[in-house]
């Protein structure tokens, strides 16, 4: 996978509750690597890593992510920029 694929940012920083922030693809990946066997098995985790295997648009990559940290109660909603919120209204 290409350097720069893996170094756009995502569409909107995504802060989780376990202590993170993931802002790139790359950073995404890695936090993929250590979320344990349980979730990387769910299905929401399984799309991500097919979008980003496939090189998805970064937009399609966010949104997924977004919403797989959701999916798990791991996304630090508090965290999440204004701007994104507004979006989803």
């Amino acid at each position: 996978m290409s350097t720069s694929y893996l170094s756009q940012k995502l569409d909107q920083p995504l802060p989780t509750k376990d202590g993170g922030t993931l802002r790139t693809i790359r950073v995404a990946c890695d936090y993929m690597t250590g979320i344990g066997k349980r979730r990387e098995l769910r299905s929401q985790w399984q799309r991500v890593a097919k979008l980003i295997l496939a090189q998805e648009d970064v937009a399609t990559v966010s949104r997924a992510l977004e919403l797989a940290l959701f999916y798990d109660a791991k996304l630090d909603v508090s965290k999440v920029t204004a701007g994104a919120q507004g979006r989803r209204q």
